[in-house]
């Protein structure tokens, strides 16, 4: 297995960084089952003083009013210090989470670097408008302005850990925020390194804080009325749970969420590059919100499209993270190994129908959590497995008329709102049904996004949005300001 640097060890709290807190957490390498690394474990004690560090840092003002272009030169600077550790960050991600190398690399590590600089770009400009000036007498300025939000709790998941760590510290920093970070117990490492460059690239004490921990730790980083911002992705069960009780202090919640993506095809869908778009669930081996898991497609092509699939499916190589012929890795423990393996078989007896996988890959080192990557056909939308997310390398497919009336019908009757995707050869077809799928990015024909685009969703996939100037205001409160021109002023 890849050998990793004793790098992303330390926590970080009020500009200290600490390698003995008392705990430890062991963190698991999904591809052997066995103990990668040990990394220390913090508690609420810890903190609570993470997040008055934060609170200190920022009423002090020496960060939220240090000069924009101050700011941008020691987060690029951090930026520059992220890129000289890539082969460090894409060893953690392929090691800690079983992201395979030919993915983690430059999907995981390298492509986040461009969302970063961009929204430290965006974050450190003038978001400030100008309004009309009012007549008076007197004659009045006015203006509105953005202004950082304060103390932020950033809680991260395990499935994609560097790239939306980065998602969350570039806009808080930017905007002069200052921000306590928790990532997941599964893959913590990304975010302790990113804390110690942080260090080396000079942010101020507190102004970025890194703290492990278990739920516990979680609910602290929600409920402390000294936090005036969670910003959370993950499951819905969770981010409902988090928005109650952030309500308590209305604290602003930026929500990003579960997941159950249709990718609908019309009748004169290409399948080939619709088979390449639905295949990309390998490359997380299922594990990720936006995914295209539940492909709606007309009589017609039904078996074409089916036979396809498989057919792609057969060719994926399953093995170890590190593995650089492999196409998906394990999924990222023994207990979600099994939930999903109980899932299929739930759906299985339920009347779907396994047209591939279903099962565990042979020739495999025995303790790693590896699973087949799935094909299940014969799917209808009152079915569990059509209403919930899987969070594994299932991918559904249901069977519809044609009708794309029915098709959006059906692509919209799910809880969640987050991916979709329309395939057709007639692209303003695919556009005006695009336009009545209720999901917060929908493409036609099309599977990249670029640095502009925000990400979020609608219904139970969460509240507000990542990245593009949306995701950077997010972390802004606004503020009116008026004031009597000087020219005219009594």
């Amino acid at each position: 297995m890849t050998t990793v640097q004793r790098v992303g060890t330390r926590l970080l709290v009020g500009g200290e960084l600490l390698s003995d807190v008392g705990a430890e957490l062991d963190v698991t390498n999904p591809s052997t089952g066995a103990v990668q690394r040990s990394v220390p474990l913090g508690d609420t004690e810890l903190t609570s003083t993470a997040i008055g560090a934060a609170r200190a840092a920022f009423d002090n003002g020496e960060w939220s009013l240090r000069p924009a272009a101050e700011r941008a030169a020691i987060l690029h600077r951090l930026g520059d210090l992220v890129e000289q550790h890539a082969e460090d960050f894409t060893g953690l991600v392929v090691s800690e989470v079983g992201t395979v190398a030919r993915v983690a690399g430059p999907g995981q590590v390298a492509r986040p670097m461009d969302h970063y600089r961009d929204m430290v770009a965006k974050g450190t400009s003038d978001l400030n408008r100008a309004l009309p000036v009012l007549p008076g007498p007197p004659v009045t300025r006015q203006e509105v302005i953005r202004e950082p939000r304060g103390v932020v709790s950033a809680i991260t998941p395990w499935n994609a850990p560097h790239l939306l760590n980065l998602w969350k510290v570039a806009p808080a920093l930017a905007t002069g925020n200052t921000l306590v970070l928790k990532p997941a117990p599964e893959a913590p490492s990304c975010a302790l390194l990113l804390g110690e460059l942080a260090v080396e690239a000079g942010v101020p004490a507190g102004v970025l804080n890194v703290v492990t921990g278990g739920v516990e730790v979680g609910e602290r980083l929600v409920s402390d009325p000294r936090v005036d911002m969670v910003t959370f992705t993950g499951s819905s069960a969770v981010g409902r749970s988090i928005a109650r009780s952030a309500a308590d202090t209305l604290k602003h919640t930026l929500l990003e969420l579960g997941g159950k993506s249709a990718l609908l095809a019309l009748d004169d869908a290409d399948i080939a590059s619709l088979t390449r778009s639905v295949l990309r669930f390998v490359t997380l081996s299922g594990q990720g919100c936006g995914l295209l898991t539940r492909v709606l497609v007309p009589d017609t092509i039904h078996d074409d499209v089916v036979d396809a699939l498989v057919a792609a499916v057969a060719r994926v190589r399953v093995g170890p993270a590190d593995d650089p012929e492999a196409l998906m890795g394990p999924v990222i423990s023994e207990s979600a190994r099994d939930r999903i393996e109980r899932t299929v078989s739930d759906a299985a007896a339920g009347g779907a129908e396994i047209a591939c996988g279903g099962g565990r890959p042979d020739g495999l080192p025995t303790g790693g959590f590896y699973l087949e990557p799935t094909i299940l056909t014969g799917v209808t939308n009152d079915m569990p497995i059509a209403r919930e997310e899987v969070f594994g390398p299932v991918v559904c497919v249901f069977r519809y008329s044609g009708d794309v009336d029915e098709g959006v019908r059906l692509a919209n009757d799910s809880a969640y709102g987050l991916v979709g995707a329309v395939w057709t050869q007639d692209v303003e077809r695919g556009r005006k049904a695009a336009q009545r799928i209720r999901a917060g990015q929908v493409k036609v024909n099309a599977v990249a996004s670029s640095n502009e685009a925000p990400f979020g969703g609608f219904k139970q996939s969460g509240v507000g949005r990542e990245c593009g100037i949306e995701g950077v205001q997010e972390y802004t409160a606004v503020k009116y300001v008026a004031w009597p021109d000087a020219d005219s002023a009594v």
